[in-house]
């Protein structure tokens, strides 16, 4: 199968791949893995590493709009030294080695649904909190229906997910 340059069913096939849960996922693995739409996710890699924080919020809400992303995809676009820890109730994904051109963001946690590995929250944990009540009304510009909290943290709440900016 041919992708052209400007399709996204490339891109979208495995970014939002589901998980199987009780099967291991190698997807991750080999840096084939996403041949067919190379341009398109080293793109995505880029922008993960160079973007602003606001303009990396702003993308992270529009692919969970888009669908559910796989955690292990997703956790790839930040950085390479990942853990995974399963727990009854949930599964905790993190990204301990952040691959950011500002090195603002130190970790990622993923909450995982413990059935169906959709991810539930993902917090950011950062070197220095932003002035967040900029990065709110950045995010509202963009999208006027997300509930946007800020109080020592920056909570984005979304339909079915909780994204976290913690220190």
């Amino acid at each position: 199968m041919v992708y052209s340059n400007n399709d996204e069913v490339g891109l979208k096939r495995d970014l939002y791949e589901r998980s199987k849960p009780g099967m291991i996922d190698t997807s991750a693995v080999s840096p084939i893995w996403f041949t067919f739409t190379d341009h398109e996710w080293e793109a995505l890699q880029k922008d993960f590493f160079e973007k602003p924080l606001d303009g990396l919020l702003v993308d992270l809400v529009s692919i969970f709009r888009k669908g559910n992303p796989n955690y292990i995809n997703l956790g790839s676009l930040f950085g390479i030294e990942k853990k995974r820890v399963d727990d009854k109730n949930k599964i905790i994904y993190t990204v301990n080695q952040v691959n950011r051109k500002e090195n603002d963001i130190t970790n990622v946690t993923m909450f995982l649904h413990p059935d169906s590995h959709i991810i539930t929250e993902i917090y950011l944990h950062m070197q220095i909190l932003p002035h967040m009540n900029e990065l709110k009304c950045r995010i509202e510009e963009n999208y006027s229906d997300l509930l946007v909290n800020v109080s020592n943290e920056l909570v984005i709440i979304d339909r079915d997910y909780k994204l976290m900016l913690k220190e």
